[in-house]
């Protein structure tokens, strides 16, 4: 029982350490507005980048289940690049 405990305790550690969800309420409170807007602006340039190259790639534009998989998997991407760049790598 207590393996278990130990167990989740170092998931939710691995999860918080690489998409540094805590990593964002710790620049909300220290970093500028402008800062925050341009990690919103990178972040949705990163996501053109990504549909742009999707419609080369396939030819056409992406459905919803695609669309749905590219928004997600950037979102956890760019969470974790934010995170250990400017967050970790500011320790």
């Amino acid at each position: 029982m207590n393996q278990e405990k130990e167990y989740e305790e170092q998931e939710a550690r691995f999860i918080a350490r690489w998409f540094g969800f805590a990593g964002w309420r710790t620049m909300s409170v220290k970093a500028r507005i402008f800062t925050q807007i341009l990690y919103r602006v990178f972040f949705l340039m990163g996501l053109m980048a990504l549909i742009i190259g999707y419609n080369l790639v396939a030819g056409n534009d992406p459905g919803g289940l695609a669309m749905f998989g590219m928004i997600v998997g950037w979102f956890l991407i760019f969470q974790v690049i934010v995170n250990f760049i400017f967050v970790e790598g500011s320790r």
